[in-house]
């Protein structure tokens, strides 16, 4: 009986585990710190030391520094997609040096829209979401019901046991 009970208890746990180490989740605890207005990840402005409109023309390279480091450190991305914000900030700065300004992007950065759906409602797709997963890769597509044509989508790579934002997507289709 005593190995009945710490079986069940080793299945709970290992249940629970894995729930928490889904894809779906990974991309849900994004969207829950987005919908904190104090949270590190909403602080990406602070990237910008000036801009006018969206051109940015001085960037403010120690918090540039400091957020990459925060999203490192939130455990939700992959180091390709952390390399990948770091080259874009680079980029930004060789076109500053360049051009004299930088264009910013025009779109969000997790939703890669203008006028994306509310956090509450792709919290709420995102819970009826079946992501398809094939081996350590995994991609959650979004739907909604008021964007028919838009389609948000979210690979992710699983790395130490934990799904890792890899890239973001979207389609118009």
């Amino acid at each position: 009986m005593k190995y009945i009970a710490i079986f069940l208890l080793l299945l709970v746990f290992q249940t629970s585990s894995a729930q928490q180490n889904d894809p779906v989740s990974t991309v849900k605890k994004l969207f829950t710190l987005l919908d904190n207005p104090k949270s590190f990840i909403n602080k990406e402005d602070q990237c910008y030391k000036e801009v006018d409109g969206l051109d940015i023309l001085k960037l403010n390279k120690p918090y540039i520094k400091e957020y990459l480091s925060n999203l490192k450190n939130a455990g939700l991305f992959s180091p390709a997609y952390l390399a990948a914000q770091e080259k874009y900030y680079q980029h930004l700065e060789k076109d500053i040096v360049k051009q004299g300004y930088a264009s910013n992007r025009d779109a969000d950065e997790y939703t890669l829209s203008q006028d994306p759906p509310e956090n509450k409602d792709i919290l709420a797709v995102l819970s009826h979401t079946k992501p398809v997963i094939a081996g350590d890769n995994a991609t959650i597509t979004m739907t909604f019901k008021n964007y028919t044509k838009y389609k948000l989508i979210y690979k992710l790579v699983k790395a130490n046991n934990n799904w890792l934002i890899d890239k973001i997507d979207v389609s118009f289709k």
